[in-house]
């Protein structure tokens, strides 16, 4: 059977990405195209009790394989070098080099219509092959369009 590319993301998928949102009940979300036709939630981090933006980005870079396509979602929040606060739902794209040629074709073909599913994400997402590109620094000021306290 082969994979619908305009198909909505499961219930089960969108109420985890709902309970990220809305509630606050997860760190991150990793969503994956499993057995090359299902884009379904693989893992929700439970939710750390005070943990910051950049315990909770290492943590997610560290569980990220090198051979698997997924799609992270995650929050973070910052300080404005000018007071004030903000938050941002990320959306990642991770699709590690060495991931087989046809995981990667398809994660590109889902992107899109998955990314316009989860509504509020931010309007940038972020595309890595590697781990060195998702250096929390550097995206906060992508992020932040520069305006971030740094931690």
């Amino acid at each position: 059977m082969a994979l619908n590319l305009t198909k909505m993301a499961p219930d089960e998928t969108l109420r985890d990405f709902h309970q990220l949102k809305m509630e606050n009940k997860f760190d991150f979300q990793f969503i994956g195209i499993k057995e090359q036709k299902n884009i379904e939630t693989v893992l929700t981090e439970p939710k750390t009790a005070n943990s910051s933006s950049r315990e909770r980005w290492e943590k997610m870079r560290k569980l990220l394989r090198e051979d698997e396509a997924v799609y992270v979602i995650i929050p973070i929040e910052y300080e404005l070098q000018t007071g004030g606060k903000r938050s941002k739902l990320l959306f990642i794209s991770w699709v590690p080099k060495n991931c087989p040629k046809k995981d990667k074709m398809l994660s590109a073909s889902c992107r899109s219509n998955l990314r316009k599913q989860l509504e509020g994400v931010d309007e940038h997402p972020i595309h890595a092959t590697d781990v060195s590109q998702l250096d929390y620094d550097e995206i906060l000021a992508n992020v932040s369009k520069g305006e971030a306290l740094v931690e």
